[in-house]
């Protein structure tokens, strides 16, 4: 572990994202070890690489598209690993293909010496689309203890949704869902916290949708950008947690659920169904019609919604910090990269 370790952000990476919020705690996490790094520019990346300047060069996913003029380069001393946040071949917009995707992502993908993934379903993803090198497994940790929650009421859902508002976080269909089968007499909230601005077309069409629809404009908020700083008045002042993303990665808000006793309903994707212990905690739901319908069931007879609210409650869970995550790291990249510079 004696080379620098260099690690290649995306220019926004101060703003509130699973991926950002992983890799801004995992390197507060390093310094917290006594670990050496620091944060470059791409251009500095590929002028290292190009350079063959010897370092441990660590690379978040949302670069790859800048990189393609490395592809003709084997350094000796500048070992790339590859921060497997997401693909876009995971989870495909409407119109899209998986493999399409896939087989514009392989060749640069390929081209690292190795991949960090935060799951082992990302994992799992790498090995059976044909990825050989190693994979270290560094799922996040969390900065909240599980403690007793504060007393909530269970005689009106809360829902909090954690997401940036982006067609694989699937909102729109959520919402369209809900407009289906509400009446007039349900009550609930449901706040939305994530950014608008990544896909600003697909935000404002779910922000119209509200607009058009007084039946859901009375129950659901959007709260926009929040710093974690803020989150944990979110987590205590719901009593539910919702996720319709896709795909989950791993899952860091579902993770923060448990830690806060929230019940989770989820949509199945990836990473999603190992936060949940069906009918313990929440659900995990094949198809959205299936978890709109629980989820105005519950509304309608808060009786099951208190019963799973008060199972959640009893539920004991251990969670990793960040410094067993950094240990874990540590111990698999000396497994793997024993001969890196």
């Amino acid at each position: 572990m004696s080379a620098h370790w260099y690690f290649v952000l995306p220019e926004a990476r101060n703003q509130p994202s699973g991926g950002n919020i992983y890799n801004e705690r995992l390197l507060a996490a390093l310094k917290q070890a006594g670990k050496s790094i620091s944060i470059i520019s791409v251009n500095d990346y590929i002028n290292a690489v190009q350079h063959d300047r010897a370092g441990i060069y660590w690379v978040d996913t949302l670069v790859l598209e800048h990189l393609s003029a490395l592809l003709s380069l084997r350094p000796k001393q500048a070992c790339s690993l590859l921060i497997t946040h997401h693909l876009d071949s995971m989870s495909p917009a409407d119109g899209q293909s998986s493999a399409a995707l896939l087989s514009e992502e392989k060749p640069l993908v390929s081209w690292f010496q190795g991949f960090l993934a935060t799951s082992t379903f990302t994992r799992d993803y790498l090995r059976q689309h044909g990825f050989s090198q190693p994979i270290l497994v560094v799922e996040p940790g969390i900065t909240v203890s599980k403690m007793a929650a504060l007393p909530r009421d269970t005689g009106t859902i809360r829902a909090l949704m954690v997401a940036n508002v982006v067609e694989r976080k699937g909102i729109l269909p959520w919402l369209q869902q809900l407009a289906q089968g509400l009446q007039p007499t349900d009550s609930f909230s449901i706040t939305i916290v994530g950014r608008s601005d990544i896909e600003p077309q697909y935000a404002n069409r779910c922000h119209q949708f509200i607009r058009e629809h007084p039946l859901l404009n009375r129950r659901v908020q959007f709260a926009g950008s929040q710093p974690p700083g803020q989150m944990p008045l979110f987590y205590q002042q719901a009593n539910l947690l919702v996720s319709t993303a896709m795909i989950e990665t791993f899952g860091m808000a579902l993770q923060e659920a448990r830690a806060y006793q929230l019940p989770i309903l989820a949509l199945k994707g990836g990473y999603s169904e190992q936060h949940i212990i069906s009918g313990e905690n929440g659900y995990v739901f094949e198809h959205l019609p299936d978890l709109r319908d629980f989820f105005l069931d519950m509304s309608r007879d808060t009786s099951k919604f208190a019963i799973l609210y008060h199972r959640t409650q009893q539920q004991s869970s251990t969670f990793t910090s960040w410094k067993e995550t950094v240990d874990s790291l540590f111990q698999q990249f000396d497994q793997f990269f024993t001969h890196a510079p």
